[in-house]
């Protein structure tokens, strides 16, 4: 995945916080998504500023985990995001 991508949140997407986590609503209103912990954490990331290589550093910064891994798991979560059109190219 190329990290120099900048995603923002899709603005239809209706969000709600429940704790430390947040339920999103796919813009075709059908699907809901649930994202905890480093899920919410990416989500927050994602403000059409920062391009993937700052969400990694961010993740990184924060969570105990190696570069590798955290880059595996923010490509598998940007896929997702991006398919469900939570997260939109800018």
């Amino acid at each position: 995945m190329d990290l120099d991508i900048i995603y923002a949140q899709n603005s239809q997407c209706p969000v709600r916080s429940i704790g430390d986590s947040l339920i999103i609503m796919a813009p075709s209103g059908d699907t809901t998504h649930s994202l905890e912990d480093i899920g919410a954490f990416i989500w927050n990331q994602l403000d059409g500023q920062r391009n993937l290589h700052q969400v990694l550093d961010a993740v990184l910064a924060d969570y105990d985990t190696d570069a590798a891994t955290a880059r595996e798991d923010l490509t598998q979560f940007i896929t997702q995001m991006d398919s469900a059109g939570i997260i939109l190219k800018t």
